[in-house]
């Protein structure tokens, strides 16, 4: 609606200020086909067209004005919408690898226990403490400055 009332106001403005041209270049060319405008109503219609592009100068310059505040206003509310959904979105990253680490524990333990009874174990189990290293460092190194990342202040 802002948008539209700042593009009709510009329309208008770009209108009279065409008009106004056309008005002087009508006035000072000699047309034999037509006749001259007579020095009262050029000046008078002249002091109209000027109070009209005072006027819509003014409106433009609302409209505008207006437009810009609530696309400013949209955009704020973009941007913490986002920073909302990105630290949910970091949040339950954070609560998921939490989980993988609690089963790797559970896997690491299962498989302590496997090989104190001699017991052959799968892979998931024997593999289980070497994969939580290798996913502790990915975590430090990337996971972490990820989602720090898109936390700004």
């Amino acid at each position: 609606m802002a948008e539209k009332a700042s593009r009709e106001a510009s329309a208008n403005l770009r209108s009279l200020t065409e008009r106004r041209e056309s008005l002087k270049v009508e006035r000072t060319v000699e047309n034999p086909g037509k006749n001259r405008i007579p020095d009262a109503t050029y000046r008078a219609m002249h002091a109209d067209l000027e109070a009209q592009l005072t006027a819509a100068q003014v409106t433009e310059r609302e409209a505008l004005a207006e437009w810009n505040s609530r696309k400013a206003a949209y955009h704020d509310h973009v941007r913490a919408t986002l920073a909302a959904d990105i630290d949910g979105l970091g949040a339950l990253i954070c609560n998921h690898l939490d989980q993988v680490m609690e089963l790797l524990d559970i896997a690491a333990a299962l498989g302590t226990g496997a090989r104190e009874y001699r017991v052959e174990m799968p892979g998931l189990v024997s593999g289980a403490p070497a994969a939580k290293q290798l996913l502790q460092a990915a975590i430090d190194s990337t996971i972490t400055k990820m989602i720090s990342k898109g936390r700004r202040p």
